[in-house]
C-alpha cells in the first residue's frame, strides 16, 4: 500500500462548506446532468466573470456568447446557451483524503504531491444541462480552462470524474489544442496500469462512467503495461466514436487473430456498477495491489 501522508490542515468549517456546496448543486441538478471539477489556487485571486467569459468566447467562438451573469461575493454564475455554468469559491485547500490516490499515481503531473500541497483555496466549476456525458464533459472542460487562463494563481485542476489531478498548462493545452479534434482521453480518463507478476500486467480506466460508458479492466493479461495502456485508449476512444457497440461476450483485438472475449462484469478493483472485462486466453485471477482510489 502507498504511505499515508499528514497533507495539510483543513479546518472543520471548510470542509462543511466544501461538502454542503456540492450537496446544493446536486441537490438542484437531480434531473439535470451535472459535471463539476475543482481548480486549486496558490492564494486567493481575483476571478472576473467577463475575463472567463471572453475567453470562452475567444478560443471557442462556436460556443453561444454567455448571458445572465449573477454574481455574489464568493460565487458567480452565467449561462452558456442552455447550460448553467456556476462558480463558487472554497476558503480551503480540496481535503487531502480526496487528492493523495491520484498525486501517487499521477502521470501528467510530475510533482503532484509537493506542488498540490501549495494550494490554499479552490474553486469549484460545475455545469450543468440537458447534454449528452461527451457534449458535459466537453463544455466542463472549456470552462475549466477558461479559469485556469485567466487566474495566474492557478496551480492545476482536480477531475473527480476520472480521479485525476491535472497540472494547469497542461490541462489548457488539451482543452485549446486536443478538444477541438476529438474526446481528450487523457484529461477525461485515468488509465491505471501496471505489472501483477514478472509476465503479466492487469489494469483498469476511471472516467468513462461519466461519458456514459463501462469502464474497462483487466487481471493477468500478457501484455506488457505500455501495450495495455495503448489498448485501453484505443478501446475507450473507440466507444466515444461508436458509441456503445461492444456487447457481452463481444471480442475485440487488432487482427483476426487477436481474439480478447470481453465480460460484463463486477469490478474487481472497486467500481461501482458491472465493468467490461477483458479476457486473455492465459489470464489468471491473481489480483494486483494497486486499487481505485
Amino acid at each position: 500500500m502507498l504511505p499515508m501522508g499528514r497533507g495539510f490542515p483543513v479546518s472543520e468549517r471548510a470542509c462543511a462548506l466544501y461538502h454542503m456546496f456540492v450537496g446544493l448543486v446536486l441537490e438542484e441538478a437531480e434531473n439535470v446532468a451535472l459535471a463539476i471539477s475543482m481548480v486549486m489556487l496558490r492564494q486567493d485571486a481575483p476571478l472576473p466573470a467577463i475575463d472567463i467569459q471572453r475567453h470562452l468566447a475567444k478560443k471557442w467562438p462556436k460556443l453561444p456568447a454567455a448571458t445572465d451573469t449573477e454574481e455574489k461575493d464568493d460565487s458567480f454564475a452565467f449561462r452558456v446557451g442552455d447550460a448553467d455554468i456556476i462558480l463558487g469559491k472554497m476558503p480551503a485547500p480540496i481535503p487531502w483524503s480526496e487528492l493523495e490516490g491520484p498525486c501517487a499515481t499521477s502521470v501528467l503531473w510530475k510533482n503532484a504531491r509537493d506542488e498540490v500541497k501549495q494550494h490554499s483555496i479552490h474553486w469549484i466549476v460545475t455545469v450543468s444541462a440537458e447534454l449528452n456525458p461527451i457534449e458535459l464533459s466537453t463544455l466542463l472542460s472549456q470552462a475549466t480552462a477558461s479559469v485556469m487562463a485567466t487566474c495566474p494563481s492557478a496551480l492545476g485542476v482536480y477531475w473527480g470524474n476520472a480521479t485525476l489531478v491535472v497540472p494547469k498548462a497542461i490541462f489548457v493545452e488539451f482543452a485549446e489544442q486536443v478538444l477541438p479534434e476529438g474526446p481528450p482521453l487523457h484529461i477525461w480518463v485515468d488509465f491505471r496500469v501496471g505489472k501483477d507478476s514478472d509476465k503479466t500486467s492487469s489494469g483498469f480506466t476511471a472516467g468513462m462512467v461519466a461519458l456514459g460508458h463501462m469502464e474497462f479492466e483487466t487481471q493477468a493479461c500478457p501484455e506488457p503495461p505500455g501495450e495495455l495502456h495503448e489498448r485501453l485508449m484505443s478501446l475507450c476512444g473507440y466507444l466515444l466514436e461508436h458509441g456503445p457497440v461492444i456487447k457481452d461476450g463481444d471480442t475485440v483485438g487488432e487482427d483476426a487473430n487477436e481474439r480478447i472475449r470481453v465480460v460484463y462484469s463486477k469490478s474487481a478493483f472497486g467500481h461501482k456498477g458491472k465493468v467490461m472485462r477483458l479476457e486473455y486466453d492465459s489470464a489468471s485471477s491473481r489480483k494486483p495491489w494497486w486499487k481505485l482510489w
